[in-house]
């Protein structure tokens, strides 16, 4: 993969990741409304037919194989999100973001442990400032409530989401199975919604507008922007530059949220930094390379 093709990948993650990051305050407002299915189910379905619209083909000639893959991710992604949404009803935007980054850490564990791939040097140094980082955004004192504890849960599947994508995407079935998995995630959303007497509809505009936002935005065009950017880029590295979210949900909940501004909180967030640039230059200056995908 030439320098230019990997800038921009890691340029366009960084802008998905803004949206990502900001959500945490939409879906905190939301949730005053509705419950973590029925958000799920309104914003994935929005998105699935929106992809379906745009290309109804691609999910014809994904490969059966690519199928199971992308079946398999959307589970991963949607028991993450109704862990995450479940629990930010009992913490705050900025505490959920950073407790989510925790994928940061899980992503090259889980990966060297399941690929037996080794893990760089530098990517053990970003992963101890990471964990410093989010624990000192995270934590109240040492304890962690039920909202945390459902959050990092989430962030284990999240990770397995990014290695899964790491070892199935392919460039050739980027919108495909990026459907794939959106389609995915609204059913198991509408399943979970059924189990409690269904999806309710939003009962003002205002709800509607962010749903849309969540839609469009932060699923149809986050989800396109990510399948395409890991079949260029390792699992470690996304893993890293994902962080970003967290320090965005940082942002979003101080100034557009309730949630209050701490030295610590700044530390934090400052070591999540440095550990992107540990890992961004890692790679081009040692032998650490892409995570092998698997050949349909």
């Amino acid at each position: 993969m030439n320098k230019r093709t990997q800038f921009w990948a890691t340029a366009l993650l960084v802008a998905v990741t803004f949206i990502w990051g900001f959500t945490f305050v939409v879906n905190q407002t939301i949730l005053e409304t509705l419950s973590p299915p029925d958000l799920q189910t309104w914003r994935f379905g929005m998105a699935a037919i929106i992809m379906i619209a745009i290309r109804p083909q691609a999910l014809l000639q994904l490969p059966d194989e690519h199928k199971v893959h992308g079946a398999l991710l959307g589970t991963a992604l949607g028991g993450g999100y109704l862990l995450q949404l479940a629990g930010l009803k009992l913490t705050t935007a900025t505490a959920s973001g950073f407790i989510t980054g925790l994928f940061v850490v899980l992503t090259p564990l889980i990966a060297g442990l399941v690929l037996k791939e080794p893990i760089s040097k530098a990517a053990w140094v970003a992963v101890s400032l990471t964990t410093v980082g989010l624990g000192l955004i995270a934590l109240n004192g040492w304890k962690l409530g039920w909202g945390e504890m459902l959050t990092l849960a989430c962030a284990g599947l999240f990770a397995l989401h990014i290695i899964g994508l790491d070892l199935w995407s392919k460039p050739d079935y980027v919108y495909g199975m990026t459907t794939m998995q959106i389609l995915i995630v609204f059913l198991f959303s509408l399943i979970a919604s059924l189990s409690t007497g269904g999806p309710e509809l939003p009962n003002d505009s205002k709800t509607w507008y962010s749903l849309a936002f969540l839609a469009v935005f932060a699923t149809c065009i986050g989800f396109f922007a990510q399948t395409w950017v890991q079949s260029h880029i390792a699992a470690t590295r996304t893993a890293i530059i994902l962080t970003m979210e967290p320090v965005f949900a940082m942002i979003a909940g101080v100034t557009i949220g309730t949630d209050t501004l701490t030295v610590k909180m700044l530390i934090g967030a400052a070591l999540i930094l440095v550990s992107m640039y540990i890992v961004e230059l890692g790679p081009r200056h040692s032998a650490e390379g892409r995570l092998p995908h698997l050949e349909p």
